[in-house]
């Protein structure tokens, strides 16, 4: 579904299978966000087809953080050459961590490897400056992606429509989620994109979602 020009949401909407929403930012970024499951790529093949997208064209997969539901589907951009990256992070987080996490949904644990490896800061994409933020507390190197022209934040599983990610994963800790959310909440978003549920649409919405979760939620973390 496109949200605006170059911002596409595809969310997640089986109810027998977890898996997470991916998002994909267009030309001139190319950059697929969250693959999730593997065997499941097809159907988001298909989606980027009915809104015009060839997903031939997809420059970079990023990877906002390693658990399996949004990382599995990056082994198949792997063998074909498309770059893949994560931040350092979380590649240690899951170098330590991804085999008995992996071996926890019954799942093999796949050679990945990541280039570019992100930090956080500006990462520039053919042109266009996107802002990588570290924000760590549903998995030590979570991150969320800004795209200031469109205003559209990619945040994983940090903070969703209602809700927040989870911290009783390996790795994961309240403290540093309120942290991070708190520090997401003073960008100028106007399209929310989170790892499940639907997104959050319009800066006044996305800011009401915001004083929720910090009403409702942070005295409970």
């Amino acid at each position: 579904m496109k949200l605006c020009d170059g911002v596409y949401a595809y969310v997640w909407r089986g109810v027998f299978e977890n898996n997470c929403n991916t998002f994909y930012f267009g030309e001139p970024l190319n950059i697929l966000f969250d693959p999730g499951l593997k065997h499941h790529l097809d159907l988001r093949f298909a989606d980027m087809k009915k809104d015009g997208l060839n997903p031939d064209d997809i420059n970079y997969v990023v990877n906002t953080h390693c658990h399996p539901d949004h990382l599995e589907g990056s082994e198949y951009f792997m063998d074909k050459g498309v770059k893949v990256a994560m931040h350092a992070d979380e590649i240690e987080f899951l170098n330590t961590t991804g085999p008995q996490f992996f071996a926890m949904f019954g799942m093999p644990f796949p050679k990945y490897t990541f280039d570019p490896v992100l930090t956080e800061g500006t990462w520039e994409v053919n042109g266009v400056g996107l802002e990588v933020y570290l924000t760590p507390g549903h998995s030590p190197g979570s991150i969320c992606v800004y795209w200031p022209e469109k205003k559209a934040l990619a945040c994983g599983d940090l903070i969703f429509r209602e809700s927040v990610g989870r911290v009783d994963f390996p790795g994961g800790s309240g403290a540093k989620l309120k942290e991070s959310i708190s520090r997401m909440a003073g960008l100028d978003v106007e399209y929310l994109l989170p790892g499940h549920m639907e997104c959050v649409s319009g800066a006044r919405d996305v800011q009401r979602n915001f004083e929720m979760i910090r009403q409702y939620f942070f005295s409970m973390m």
